[in-house]
Formats: C-alpha cells, structure tokens, sequence
C-alpha cells in the first residue's frame, strides 16, 4: 500500500515523526498543549492501575489513591471508569466492528481485526469529533461536505479550526473528484470531516467513490474523520466503513445512540487501526476533558452487545438492531409516500429512498414560496408540527424531517397537520 506518509510540512527541531501518518499528522498540528498532554504519563491513573492489580493479589492492602466517596450508600455507587472505557466494552466493539464491516485480513489493519486497543469510549460521538478536532483542526482548514450536520462548524471552531465547504457533487450527485481536488489545494485543506449514511439525507457513498476517495487523501497526505454514527442503519447494500479503505489515514466516529436508542446514556466511540491513537493519546486527552466516559451507559451498552456480536460471529444478523432498522424502514416508507403526495421531492442522491439513516431531505413544494425557515416557524406558530430547515445543514429550501421519533400512527397523524400547513401558508398567498 503505497502513500506519503510524512506530513507536507516539516516538524520543527525535536518533534519527532511517526510512520503511521495519522499520527505524523496529528502530531504536527496539534497545539503545544496537547502535544504536552499526550507525551505525559499522568501520575493518578498510573498509581491506580498498580493499586488495582496488587489490591487483587493482596486483600490486606489498602486503597488510599481513590477520589471517591465509597462505602456509605453502596447500592447507590457509581465508581469512576477508566478514561478509555471499560476494558470489556471496548473489546466488544471492536469485535461488532471487525465482524459487521468485515475488517478482518485488510491491509493496514491487524489480521484478526480490532479490538479493545483500536476502540476508546467516550460521553457520546459529540466529545469524541470534539477531542479529535483538537487534534486535527488547530489553526487549520477542515473540508466539510455537503450535507453536513450543524454542530460540525461550532465544534471545529471551537477547536481552533477553519471549516470550508467543499462541492462534493455536481447537478447528477455524481462526486466531482477534480473540483474536490482543487478546493482542497486552493484552500490548503489538511482534513477532511465526512458523514455516511448522512445527516440530513441518509445518502452513502458507493464502494468505488470510497476507494477514489481514500487515494485522493493518499495522494493529498488527508486525514479522513469519518462521523459514522448511524453506520449500521442501512436499507440499500451492505454497510461500509472508511476503515476498509483508507485505515493508516482514518478516524471514525461512532456511538451506540441512534442504533440501540440509547442517546441519553451519551456512549461514543473513537476507532482506529493505529493504536497509539486509540490507547495511548485518545485516553488521556478524555482524562483532560472530561476525566471518564459515562460508567452507567456504558453497562447497558455491555448487555446490549453481547448478544448483537454473538450473532456476527456465528454468522446471523444482529437480532436488536435488524429489529430496530426493518421498523425504522416502515417509518421512512410512510413519510416519504405523505411528503410525495403533499407535493415535497426528496433532496438526496436517492430520489425514491434513502440508503440509510433516520431522516429524510425533502424539498418544499414549488408553489411554496416561503424559505426553509419561515416554512417550519410556520407549522410552529400553528402548533402543527416541528422540523428543521435544512439551510442549516447546507441545504437552502430544504426541511429535514425525522422519522424515528415517531410512531406509525403518528406519521399518519402527521399527514394532516402538514395538510394544514400547507393549506395556510397557500390561502396567504
């Protein structure tokens, strides 16, 4: 597998270079700070972890390293966790990953795929692009695609970035790959941010336009963080990662949220192939953040996966998450016959289905003459309905509306309150 792997811009005197170019490219971009951070061995966590095995062997020896109020109310306790996760969690999925993207026997990933070192767990996939956007963003330009969830521009802002759009696709949804190329080097473009299935619109992109884009990174020296949150949720065709493409150059984005209904239990992942990233820097900048993942959440994900990766490895689909996805198609079926039949067109690649995710894109009927926005205050002040304007995603004239939120039955409830909707803002007219 051939790339440059060194970094376009020369480390300064005494930084040293890493082979691995996610870590070359990390390490030369991230501010001073962080650098400090990764490099150090943070004296509290090393003294636990030699607590924890000699308590183990010696049940005389006492703990007084701990910063936690133990033994008062102990059915009440939540013990702090490990700043990368539970051990078990992590090496749990790793092996959802391995089996459910097929990542077994890929170059530039071990043999036997991931596990528990490629996998660092954090407090939902939000902290995770935050953490990693320290790493990549400072003082340096993200390429974005359109459409790209609204949170992205704050987070990469508040890293120290700059995000840049870039025309992904021309008027056929087809990926200009030349113009992606010419903004990236107009724009000295040093990452880039990507979404597959996408918030808003559920498109994917195709197996060739992944490989096309794993060479154009190689060919670029990019890094791709890939946001795959709702990765597994897929209608068309099997599911994909950008680990199987590009793995010496990529960081994926997960979580176990949309999947398994959990958003509140806030339970994220950062993946990797090179574990330097994942199990050495990835926990001790979730130390400085926010010290440990949620220990709560992170159990129920446990009793979760256990089952869903028993059933990848014998060689069944998993049984939750198929069961949530063939719902969640029903739901997609419905809004999009009630939009189509109100006079909305779906906004994405696909113009008879999404490929995956929990929303549609649908554009506002032509004789609407309202934006986006003013469509959707609208069916507030009626108190009919709510949605987002897409404009905030990048789509103007748009209107994401999400499907999983909602029963069948409120779907069909649903069809009349737009009905009213539409019938106000026309009689206006």
């Amino acid at each position: 597998m051939s790339d440059k792997s060194s970094s376009q811009s020369k480390p300064s005197k005494g930084i040293p270079e890493f082979k691995a170019p996610l870590l070359d490219h990390a390490w030369t971009h991230m501010p001073k700070g962080i650098r400090q951070t990764v490099s150090s061995e943070p004296t509290i966590p090393a003294i636990a972890a030699q607590a924890k095995v000699i308590a183990a062997q010696n049940p005389d020896f006492i703990r007084s390293d701990q910063g936690q109020v133990v033994g008062i109310l102990p059915d009440n306790e939540v013990y702090y966790g490990p700043s990368s996760g539970l051990e078990e969690l992590r090496e749990l999925v790793g092996r959802f990953w391995t089996y459910a993207y097929r990542l077994k026997n890929k170059p530039g990933i071990s043999p036997q795929g991931l596990d528990k070192k490629n996998v660092a767990i954090v407090s939902g996939a939000t902290e995770g692009l935050s953490i990693v956007m320290h790493l990549f963003a400072f003082q340096k330009n993200v390429g974005l695609m359109p459409l790209y969830w609204s949170n992205y521009k704050g987070i990469i802002l508040n890293a120290g970035g700059n995000p840049v759009v870039i025309k992904f696709f021309n008027e056929d949804y087809k990926i200009d790959f030349k113009n992606v190329e010419r903004i990236i080097k107009k724009n000295k473009i040093t990452s880039l941010l990507i979404n597959f299935p996408n918030n808003p619109s559920g498109d994917v992109l195709t197996d060739e336009e992944l490989q096309q884009l794993a060479a154009l990174a190689r060919r670029l020296n990019l890094i791709i963080i890939s946001d795959e949150v709702y990765n597994f949720i897929r209608y068309k065709g099997e599911p994909q990662s950008m680990l199987s493409f590009a793995p010496e150059r990529t960081v994926v984005i997960s979580s176990a949220s949309k999947e398994y209904l959990i958003p509140g239990a806030r339970v994220g992942y950062v993946i990797a192939a090179e574990e330097m990233f994942t199990n050495s820097w990835m926990p001790k900048l979730i130390r400085s953040f926010s010290s440990s993942p949620n220990v709560l959440g992170q159990r129920i994900l446990l009793d979760i996966l256990k089952d869903e990766v028993r059933d990848l490895e014998e060689g069944r689909s998993p049984r939750i998450i198929t069961e949530i996805k063939e719902e969640l198609k029903i739901r997609c079926d419905l809004i999009i016959s009630i939009l189509q039949e109100k006079g909305f067109e779906l906004a994405g690649r696909d113009r008879d289905f999404p490929s995956g995710a929990i929303s549609v894109l649908a554009r506002l009927p032509q004789d609407i003459k309202l934006d986006d926005k003013a469509f959707v205050e609208k069916a507030l002040e009626l108190k009919k309905f709510s949605a987002v304007p897409a404009s905030v995603f990048g789509a103007p004239g748009c209107i994401r509306f999400g499907y999983a939120g909602m029963t069948q039955e409120t779907i069909m409830k649903f069809s009349k309150n737009l009905q009213d909707v539409l019938d106000s803002i026309r009689k206006k007219r």
